[in-house]
């Protein structure tokens, strides 16, 4: 899949992490927007929430949105999400996360 430099405006394939014409750093470019995904309203089960979310995570982070919005309701899935937030922000595949301001049942997560 090509993608586009938001910089300098270069083509590229989308497993290339600098632009090939500008140098700039593709993994850090976004454009301000934020995506949500409900994880936990479909019947799922902790462990088919935990797979949507990563895979929901995986993929916008090709893209160049800047954050994700989780829907996570209020229960063991949100606990569980937290949990596993906490470990992607150790090991560097997010920058960050926070409950959202005045709904705890939604998860904001910083990509870029």
């Amino acid at each position: 899949m090509q993608q586009t430099c938001l910089n300098c405006g270069m083509s590229f394939n989308e497993d290339m992490r600098y632009c090939p014409k500008c140098d700039n750093s593709l993994d850090l470019q976004h454009d301000g927007s934020t995506i949500t995904v409900d994880i936990a309203h479909q019947g799922e089960r902790v462990n088919e929430a935990l797979a949507k979310m990563q895979s929901e995570i995986n993929l916008a982070r090709k893209g160049v949105s800047k954050r994700i919005r989780l829907v996570v309701g209020s229960g063991l899935i949100r606990d569980e999400v937290m949990l596993v937030l906490r470990d992607l922000e150790f090991r560097g595949d997010i920058i960050d996360f926070e409950a959202e301001p005045f709904n705890a049942g939604a998860v904001l997560v910083r990509l870029k």
